[in-house]
C-alpha cells in the first residue's frame, strides 16, 4: 500500500511502502514517484531534522540540485544524471517537511542502472567504490586503466565542490559509485553536503576514512581538509590496490601515526610527493592537496595527449605489476582455505560483466614520457639562449569540446582497441572550474584589459600572476567560469625572433598543475614552476627563462 508526502516545492510523491535499503542507518530509503510517474528515492530520516541552519541549509542545496539537473537538459527528470560533474552528485531535490518546521526526508535521484550489478536474486545494487579498491573483491576490481578513469572522474567531482565551498565529509566505501563503461563515477549521500564556513559541529563518520584530525579529537565533525585525506585514501587504495592506509596505533597520547609506505617504485616523483603531503602529518589542512592538484598530475603522469590521446603504456604497466601482488596475495588465501573476501555483506555480489577491457596494457604511444622541470639546487644559471620557437607565438584560439570524446579520451588497446573511454574535461584547459582558493592567494585583481579582450568571454577575468622574463612579458588569468588563460608577449616588439615572422603575442589556454601551471600550443609546451619558464618540445632540448612577478 503506498503512501503520499508531499514536498517543499508543493509537489506530491507516491511512496513505496518496501524500502531499498535493509539496514537504514540514520535513514531508510524508499522508491517513490511524482504525478508524471517520473521515479525518485525518498530518504526518511529515522529522527527528524529540526527547524533551523538545517532546514535552511537543505533548501539551499535543493535549489543547487534543481537547478544542476536543468543545465544538464532535462528538468527536473534524472536523465542529465551524469552528464557533467555537477551532475555527477546525487543532490537533493525537494524537501519533506514535518510537523513545526521538522525535515522528516528528502527527495533524491535514484541512483542511475548503469551505476548498479545484478544480484543473484535479480536485484540491482549500487557498485560501490569497495568493488573498485580491494584486491579480495569477487570479481576482483578491473583493470588499472578502469580504476585510473573512475580515480580521474572523482577527482572532478571533489573539483566540482571545492568550487562550490561544499564538503561531503563522508567519501568511504558505500559512498561512491561508479561503471566500467566510459569510466563514470557519482557521488552518493550528498544531503550532508555542507558549507564551509561555518566548519561543521556534527557529522557521520566511517570506520577506515575518518580524518586522523578527528580521531585525536582536533575537530568534531570532518571538514573541508577532511575530503582531501579521503580522496587521497581513495586514490591510495585504487591506483595500487593498498589494503588499509595511513593511520594510529595505540590510544590515547601514546598513540603513534603510520605513515603509508606501499608504492611503486617507479613511481613518479610528483605524485609520490602528493601522497606524502596527504599523509605524511595526520594534523594537516591546507597542505593536503586539492582535488584539482590532484587531477592534475594523474594527467600528467597516466594519459597520453594530443594527435593519439590514450594511456601512457609503462605507468599502466607499472600500476598492474604492483597491483598483482595484492591479488597473489588473496589467491594463495583462497588456495589455503580462506576464502576471498567479499566487499559486501549480501551473498555473491557480481557485477554485471559489462565492457571489461583486458588486463593487457594500451599501446605506449611515446617510447619514453618527457622529463619533469628539474628543481635546480642553489644558484641558477643563466637564462638558455631562445630556442627555434620562442615563448610568446601566435596561434590560432580554440575550444575544446566538452564532455564526450576530449583531447584525453582514452584509448583502451588489446580485444577493446576500438572503446573510447570519455572523461570529465581537462581543468583549466577547457571551461572545467578550477581551485581558485589556491590559484588567486594574493587577492582578487581584473585582468589587464588588453588581455581580457583577446580571451573568450573575458569581461570580468581576474589576474592570477603578471610575470616578465629577460625576454618576455607572461600574464596568467582567470575568467568567471574557472577557464585559465596564458597570454604571452614580447618585451622587445619587433627584436625577437617571433616578432619577425610577425607573431608579437599569443593567448591559449592553460591549466593548474601540482606545482604552477601549463599550457601547450602545436607541439609547444609551456611549464611554469619554482621561479621558471621552460618552453620546448617534448624529446627536444628546452630552454628556462627566471620568472619576475611584476605585482
Amino acid at each position: 500500500m503506498t503512501r503520499k508526502v508531499s514536498g517543499r516545492s508543493g509537489r506530491p510523491y507516491d511512496v513505496q511502502p518496501a524500502p531499498l535499503n535493509k539496514d537504514g542507518g540514520q535513514a531508510v530509503l524508499y522508491r517513490c514517484t511524482d504525478p508524471a510517474g517520473q521515479p525518485y528515492a525518498y530518504k526518511e530520516y529515522r529522527t527528524p531534522l529540526p527547524d533551523g541552519p538545517e532546514v535552511n541549509r537543505l533548501h539551499r542545496l535543493v535549489l543547487d540540485g534543481q537547478q544542476t539537473l536543468q543545465r544538464a537538459g532535462r528538468g527536473g527528470g534524472t536523465g542529465g544524471l551524469a552528464t557533467t560533474a555537477e551532475s555527477s552528485i546525487n543532490w537533493p531535490l525537494d524537501v519533506i517537511h514535518g510537523a513545526r518546521g521538522t525535515i522528516t526526508g528528502v527527495i533524491l535521484p535514484l541512483i542511475p542502472d548503469s551505476f548498479m550489478y545484478r544480484r543473484s536474486d535479480g536485484s540491482l545494487r549500487p557498485r560501490t567504490l569497495d568493488f573498485l579498491c580491494l584486491a579480495r573483491s569477487v570479481p576482483p576490481p578491473p583493470p588499472a586503466q578502469v580504476r585510473l578513469g573512475v580515480l580521474i572522474r572523482t577527482c572532478d567531482i571533489f573539483a566540482e565542490l571545492e568550487q562550490r565551498g561544499l564538503s561531503h565529509g563522508d567519501l568511504s566505501w558505500k559512498n561512491l559509485v561508479w561503471r566500467e563503461k566510459d569510466t563514470h563515477a557519482y557521488l552518493i549521500d550528498c544531503d550532508g553536503l555542507t558549507p564551509w564556513e561555518p566548519a561543521p559541529a556534527h557529522g557521520v563518520a566511517t570506520a577506515e576514512w575518518t580524518d586522523p584530525r578527528r580521531s585525536s579529537g582536533r575537530i568534531p565533525a570532518h571538514d573541508r581538509y577532511s575530503d582531501r585525506f579521503a580522496l587521497a585514501l581513495a586514490l591510495y587504495r585504487g591506483l595500487f590496490l593498498n589494503p588499509g592506509g595511513p593511520r594510529w596505533t595505540g590510544n590515547g597520547p601514546g598513540a603513534t601515526w603510520v605513515r603509508a609506505t606501499g608504492f611503486p617504485k617507479d613511481l613518479d616523483g610528483d605524485l609520490r610527493r602528493l601522497f606524502e603531503r596527504a599523509f605524511r602529518d595526520p594534523h594537516a589542512t591546507t597542505e593536503r592537496p586539492t582535488a584539482t592538484e590532484w587531477r592534475a598530475a594523474l594527467e600528467e603522469v597516466f594519459l597520453e595527449r594530443g594527435r593519439h590521446p590514450g594511456y601512457r603504456g609503462g605507468p599502466i604497466r607499472s600500476l598492474e605489476r604492483y597491483a598483482e601482488h595484492h591479488r597473489a596475495e588473496v589467491r594463495r588465501l583462497a588456495g589455503g582455505g580462506a576464502p576471498a573476501a567479499r566487499p559486501h555483506p549480501q551473498p555473491s555480489p557480481r557485477p554485471r560483466p559489462g565492457p571489461h577491457v583486458p588486463a593487457s596494457p594500451p599501446v605506449q604511444r611515446r617510447p619514453t614520457r618527457p622529463p619533469p622541470a628539474p628543481t635546480l639546487p642553489g644558484p641558477r644559471p643563466a637564462p638558455s639562449p631562445p630556442p627555434a620557437r620562442p615563448a610568446p607565438v601566435r596561434r590560432r584560439r580554440g575550444r575544446a569540446a566538452g564532455w564526450g570524446l576530449t583531447a584525453v579520451g582514452l584509448l583502451v588497446a588489446g580485444a577493446a582497441a576500438g572503446a573510447v573511454f570519455h572523461l570529465f574535461p581537462v581543468p583549466g584547459l577547457d571551461g572545467t572550474r578550477t581551485d581558485s582558493t589556491r590559484l588567486a592567494p594574493g587577492g582578487v585583481t581584473p585582468c589587464p584589459k588588453h588581455v581580457a579582450a583577446r580571451i573568450p568571454h573575458g569581461s570580468g577575468a581576474v589576474l592570477l600572476h603578471d610575470y616578465t622574463t629577460p625576454l618576455h612579458h607572461i600574464v596568467l588569468c582567470r575568467t568567471g567560469a574557472g577557464r585559465i588563460y596564458y597570454d604571452g608577449s614580447w618585451l622587445h616588439p619587433g627584436k625577437g625572433r617571433g616578432a619577425r615572422h610577425g607573431a608579437q603575442e599569443m593567448t591559449i589556454p592553460a591549466k593548474a598543475t601540482a606545482h604552477g601551471y601549463s599550457a601547450r600550443s602545436g607541439d609547444y609546451r609551456y611549464v611554469i614552476r619554482d621561479g621558471w619558464v621552460t618552453v620546448g618540445k617534448p624529446h627536444a632540448k628546452s630552454s628556462k627563462y627566471p620568472l619576475h612577478e611584476t605585482r
